[in-house]
């Protein structure tokens, strides 16, 4: 499957054009309860949205057409304006953690699969809880999901420093596309190798050459002595400098998002 880049479309929804939402009343109702900028999304609305995906047959936008975000931005600034719709993002997968809950309430809800996602140029992080089983979405995977986008969330990075996620709740994705490995350096060794090759050749030219002109000369070739011994062999030496070089990183990107489990 090939790489998607980054995802494209409508990133604004005037007020005035808001749709009917697709979820129950009392979802709805729920959500109007949220609080943004809040470091636990522990809150009635995301509960609501998350007991109705568990019990629902269809996924996020089967009713209402999703809205397709570009820039995370508008989620940022105008979260009330999405709340409750279907929206759809693309991004980096940094982080993939499956849970449970805890808390006698909500224990029925059972298992979800967090995912943080990051793309390139977006001042925000997102945070995507999956209904369904996300644990062969590899690290490092671009995926297209829809879901209802619940709220902007804050969380401390790895760094300790307060940043903002666009909190959505969804089935699964509705595309996977895994990163290509690039591919590994060419061992040094190799072309130390072919030196060594070129090196041995040509010394079996010059001593070819000197052999030819010896024969034409007026002494007998019995009577040839050499002088002192041979130099050492260049070609020995490039094959022992090669054996003592190590082979070159496979130039794996180990690029990860910082994002803290809420």
């Amino acid at each position: 499957m090939s790489l998607v880049g980054g995802a494209t479309g409508q990133t604004t929804l005037p007020a005035q054009s808001r749709p009917i939402s697709e979820l129950p009343d009392s979802v709805r109702t729920a959500l109007e309860q949220t609080e943004d900028s809040s470091f636990s999304f522990s809150q009635p609305g995301f509960y609501a949205v998350l007991e109705y995906l568990k019990a629902a047959d269809r996924p996020p936008g089967s009713v209402q057409p999703s809205v397709e975000i570009a820039d995370w931005t508008a989620l940022l600034e105008r979260p009330a304006d999405f709340r409750g719709l279907p929206v759809t993002i693309e991004g980096i997968v940094g982080r993939n953690t499956a849970w449970r809950f805890e808390q006698q309430e909500q224990r029925h809800l059972g298992r979800v699969w967090q995912l943080e996602l990051w793309q390139a140029g977006q001042p925000i992080a997102a945070t995507v809880i999956l209904t369904q089983d996300a644990s062969d979405i590899p690290i490092g995977s671009t995926i297209r999901v829809t879901g209802y986008f619940v709220m902007i969330r804050q969380y401390y990075s790895q760094t300790r420093q307060v940043r903002q996620a666009a909190l959505l709740v969804a089935q699964g994705p509705t595309m996977i596309s895994r990163a290509v490995a690039r591919p590994a350096t060419r061992p040094m060794s190799d072309w130390i190798l072919g030196l060594v090759i070129t090196g041995t050749a040509a010394l079996l030219v010059v001593w070819l050459l000197l052999r030819r002109s010896v024969g034409h000369g007026s002494s007998p070739r019995s009577s040839l002595r050499a002088s002192k011994p041979a130099p050492t062999s260049l070609a020995d030496d490039l094959a022992a400098w090669a054996a003592k070089q190590p082979e070159a990183p496979s130039g794996e990107d180990d690029r990860h998002h910082e994002a803290d489990r809420s």
